[in-house]
This record gives C-alpha cells, structure tokens and sequence, in this order.
C-alpha cells in the first residue's frame, strides 16, 4: 500500500485483547492508509518479569537485550512507524519496542505499573491524569454495525426457519469479581425459557471459555428446547460466528462479568440488555463504566429473575464514538 503506515500490532494471544488493538486499528485505517501487522509477543517467566522489567525501563536500560531476556517474539521483517497493543503483558514490549525503534506508541487499558506518559497515546476508559491519557467512551472493537447486521440478515434467512423475534444471549463467566456456580447458569436457563415463554420469543446463545464445560453444560439442560432457535456451544462445538449472532438478533444481551463483551454488544448497535448474575460483582471502577454506558443509552441492565416487557429502545449508534476516537488518536500521534 503506498505511503501505508507500517504498524505493528503485538498480540498476547488473548482475544478480548488483540480485538481491541484491531478494532482501533480498523477505524483508524477508515481515516488512513495501515499497513498492519500482527507480532506474536509472549512474556517467558509472567510475575518475574513484570516485576524487573518495571526497574529496567524506569531506568532507560538497554530495550533490546530486555526484550530479548522477557519476550519471545517473532519480529517481522521491515521495522514499525507505530506499535500498537493492548492487554498488561504487552504494555512492556510495547514501550521497549518504542525505544527500540523510536516510533510512536499506543497502548490500550491498564500500563500495569507502568507510567502512561511512556506512551505516545495511553488509552483507558477512565481518566489516569496523565498527559498521554485518551479517555475512551467506548472500547474500540473491529465490529461494524452495517456489515454486522448484512452479516446476520443472510444467515438468519439460510438457517432460522421461525418468524419470530430473536434475542441473542452472549454468556460470559467467572471474571471482573463474578463468579459463577452451577445453579447460576440453571437459573439464566429457567429465566431465559420464562422470557422466551412470555414475549413469544426465540433465543440464540453464545457462550465462551469462561462459562465452563460444567456451567455450559448447566446453562443448556436449563433452556426449554421450544425456547432456543440456535447455540454456539463452546465447549462441545466453537463457530466464529459470535458476531453474525448478534447481527441477527433483534435485541442482544450479555452476561456483565467482560468488559470486552459488553463493548462488542454495544457496537453492533443493537438494543441491548447486560445481565447481572452469579456472586460477587465487579469493582468501583468496572461499575463506574457501566454506569457510565447506562446513562448514555448503550444498554440497560437487569438482574437475573427480572421481569421484561419487550425490547429496550435502539442503542446510541457505537460508530460515531469509534471514529472520534480514531481521530483523536492520528492527531496526538501527528499523524494525518
């Protein structure tokens, strides 16, 4: 691509990580030429090095011979204009890899112990103080709310035979403060048949990694088999189709113990729903964001149990909030 930005992307492996350094980078490539590349990075001893690493960079030590001590990488071939990541053990490469090269960096969430003013761009969803700090009103995420809803329109014509409305259901788990047991997914699937049984609805559902083979399982005796028209069960059959499903419902919900979820949800611009359940909750600061996306109509919240009258009024379009924020970006980092 000519006169592309040549941009290193450093992937921990961890999807709700990785998702949001592309989703940033797909919005920012609306604006300008990307020429992304994804660098596989992984931290060799975990707390260790996260704690001498801390000293190293405070210190302005050697970045290559502390990438080469923490990391296995697999460096491409022609060096970054910008590196992006998100997700704590990427924040160390990150910096290191900066220093290396001397480009401009991004960073996504949580530096650790890390200073944000290290960063080019420090992106978080509350405000650090810091001079770099871009405060997000949404995470960013690669899902286009047009192509997402084309997407679900087509498979919801080749493989839903019923007419009736469709909710999809993307169910998390332990995580954020909230546990999950057993009978917590037993009740979701009593809840889920109650409503499909009282709004004449059928429901799609997503669950993940986190469920558990032991809570999915719950989760799937618990649903009345009139109640589902389709599931991605992950533990017994994983499909990538997570974000057709949300494309083909007409009111999405989601377990509210993933923050990445939540924002995924939101982005594809459809009513939404976040579903509290299971023990514990999440902490002040998750609370304050989803508070935060309440007040701004994203979504509303209910707990498990709740009654439901219909369909909550249509989001606040994610769209616009993505491309300010990928202009906002380009213009910190001087880049147009």
């Amino acid at each position: 691509m000519t006169n592309a930005l040549r941009v290193w992307l450093l992937s921990d492996g961890v999807p709700g990580h990785v998702n949001q350094a592309r989703g940033l980078l797909y919005w920012m490539a609306k604006q300008r030429g990307l020429d992304v590349e994804e660098v596989s990075v992984r931290l060799r001893a975990g707390t260790l090095s996260r704690q001498i690493l801390t000293v190293w960079i405070e210190r302005s030590m050697d970045p290559v011979r502390a990438l080469n001590w923490a990391y296995a990488i697999d460096y491409p071939v022609e060096p970054p204009d910008l590196i992006v990541s998100a997700g704590g053990n990427t924040a160390f490469a990150n910096v290191l890899l900066q220093r290396r090269f001397e480009v401009p960096n991004v960073f996504i969430g949580s530096g650790r112990r890390l200073s944000g003013k290290i960063f080019s761009a420090h992106l978080t969803l509350e405000p650090t103080g810091g001079s770099t700090n871009v405060v997000m009103t949404l995470s960013p995420s690669n899902i286009d709310a047009l192509a997402v809803a084309e997407a679900g329109r087509t498979w919801r014509q080749e493989t839903i035979s019923s007419n009736r409305p469709l909710f999809c259901m993307a169910c998390g788990g332990n995580g954020a403060g909230v546990r999950y047991r057993v009978r917590d997914w037993t009740r979701l699937g009593i809840w889920m048949s109650r409503i499909a049984s009282e709004l004449d609805i059928r429901w799609l559902v997503s669950t993940s990694r986190r469920t558990t083979s032991t809570g999915e399982s719950a989760l799937r005796a618990a649903i009345a088999d009139s109640a589902l028209a389709y599931a991605i069960w992950w533990h017994q059959r994983p499909e990538p189709i997570f974000q057709t499903l949300l494309g083909a419902a007409d009111c999405n919900f989601v377990t509210h113990d993933s923050m990445s979820m939540i924002n995924e949800c939101i982005s594809a611009e459809k009513p939404l729903v976040v579903v509290q359940g299971g023990r514990g909750g999440p902490d002040t600061r998750y609370t304050n964001v989803l508070n935060k996306f309440t007040q701004l109509g994203f979504c509303v919240r209910i707990q498990v149990d709740a009654g439901l009258e219909g369909v909550p009024e249509m989001s606040v379009p994610a769209r616009d909030y993505h491309n300010a924020l990928a202009e906002d970006v380009l213009r910190r980092l001087s880049i147009s």
